[in-house]
């Protein structure tokens, strides 16, 4: 099973595209905090910081 979600993995490319948490916000129609929580979710499920 894959230990992360799509979610996650849409807005980590987001990031990487953007190089901004909160452009990736604004493109997700989400806040910067949640980008974070996803962002922190991803790197804990593949033990990468």
């Amino acid at each position: 099973m894959i230990p992360f979600n799509i979610k996650q993995l849409e807005t980590f490319l987001l990031v990487a595209t953007f190089g901004s948490f909160r452009k990736a916000a604004e493109r997700l129609n989400t806040t910067q905090p949640a980008v974070s929580t996803r962002i922190a979710g991803l790197e804990e499920a593949l033990g990468a910081r």
